[in-house]
């Protein structure tokens, strides 16, 4: 949300406007593929959230050594590294 226009403020409208004034030089494709990535890499917290609730991916410390676990922190340190680029 650093980088987006905040939809739950009043001047959202004007937030859209100056972010489309600097995003004027960027192609729409491009802009489109950057803004559904930022939101995904945004939404990462509740997706490791979520991976800890099922049974056998649980790792409510971070230290649990079953192959889930072990998977969700490897995805989530990758996809946190995509966040880190955007």
């Amino acid at each position: 949300q650093d980088y987006l226009p905040d939809l739950t403020q009043d001047d959202f409208e004007e937030q859209i406007r100056d972010f489309r004034g600097q995003a004027s030089c960027v192609p729409d494709d491009v802009l489109v593929v950057l803004i559904g990535d930022m939101v995904t890499e945004e939404a990462l917290p509740t997706y490791q959230t979520l991976l800890n609730t099922f049974e056998g991916c649980d790792d409510p410390t971070g230290t649990c050594d079953s192959p889930w676990a072990r998977w969700s922190r490897g995805w989530t340190s990758e996809e946190n590294r995509h966040g880190d680029l955007l």
